[in-house]
């Protein structure tokens, strides 16, 4: 069974992948929709499946163990603040992650309960 480890390396994955999302976002899309290459609604659906992508993981964390989603909080905690400086997270980011955190460890806990 997955622990500590294997959670913590999601968690610092997530938050990588936001960062990867947030620069496309960001920096490319913006021209690429000047250009005329993409639509001006592809923002909207980047924004959606991210939102898509947490609910996901917050429906697979009640198969989780205790050290996975320990290991999972602790890679989003560490994670976080050095890619906060970078400027590219925002605030509604900072209460997707934190959000997603909260409700796996509540999901966790009412199925263990």
């Amino acid at each position: 069974m997955p622990e500590i480890e294997h959670g913590y390396r999601r968690g610092v994955s997530v938050v990588v992948e936001a960062i990867i999302v947030a620069v496309l976002i960001g920096e490319v899309v913006p021209k690429l929709v000047e250009a005329g290459i993409f639509p001006k609604g592809l923002f909207s659906i980047a924004i959606v499946l991210s939102i898509a992508g947490t609910v996901m993981t917050i429906d697979k964390s009640r198969y989780w163990s205790f050290g996975y989603l320990a290991g999972f909080c602790i890679g989003i905690a560490i994670a976080l603040p050095p890619l906060i400086q970078t400027g590219f997270l925002g605030l509604f980011d900072l209460l997707l992650y934190g959000g997603t955190a909260i409700a796996t460890i509540f999901l966790r806990v009412k199925i263990h309960i």
